[in-house]
């Protein structure tokens, strides 16, 4: 059936994404993706080397969640989230990992790629180059100024390709328009979202 979704936990498909893909994870303000971020995504992906991306530190609003409704689950990822590289972008506090470079946020289009080109520059001459950067608070830099927010990402997205790390972001849809979101989805290479607790791929297909 086309239109179906087939849950599946993300460790099982860790293998299918590649460098150069974007995923979208999408969810609501009601779903714990604060879970499925830190507790199921990160620690399965922490092998391999992360860079955390995180707007307003929204990253560390839903490790601070995570850490508080979980108990023990927090704990055992301690040292997981002591390895994450951190690329700060705009006010909010980072209080996990090495933050490697804070930039203050920008809605003009040159200007944001110039920060990608720079995160993606520094990415890469890290004597460990991680294999995926995690994404968290996009939806949020998108809200305070969704126009130039998209065209600056489409700028970005379509002037330097990431080749050599795969990007995963979680975007808040509750804050977005569909339209804003339908863009998401076109620059992305695979698609899923947080549904009833669990990490779902859309369109039937696993991400």
């Amino acid at each position: 059936m086309p239109n179906e979704k087939t849950p599946h936990n993300f460790n099982n498909v860790i293998g299918a994404i590649m460098p150069g893909d974007i995923v979208l994870i999408k969810y609501t303000s009601n779903e714990p993706v604060e879970r499925i971020a830190w507790g199921e995504i990160i620690p399965s992906l922490c092998d391999h080397g992360i860079v955390s991306i995180d707007f307003w530190g929204i990253g560390d609003i839903l490790m601070r969640k995570f850490a508080k409704t979980s108990g023990v689950e927090y704990t055992k990822i301690l040292d997981v989230i002591r390895e994450i590289k951190v690329i700060k972008i705009g006010p909010g506090t980072a209080s996990y990992g090495e933050v490697l470079e804070d930039i203050v946020p920008t809605y003009e289009p040159q200007n944001f790629l110039r920060n990608y080109y720079s995160i993606l520059s520094k990415i890469s001459r890290l004597p460990r180059k991680p294999r995926y950067g995690i994404m968290f608070g996009l939806s949020h830099y998108i809200y305070f100024n969704p126009e130039k927010a998209i065209k600056s990402i489409l700028t970005a997205v379509s002037t330097i390709p990431t080749e050599d790390i795969a990007i995963i972001s979680f975007v808040n849809t509750s804050i977005l328009n569909e339209t804003h979101v339908g863009i998401l989805e076109e620059l992305s290479t695979k698609v899923a979202e947080v549904s009833g607790g669990k990490l779902t791929a859309t369109g039937g297909e696993r991400i």
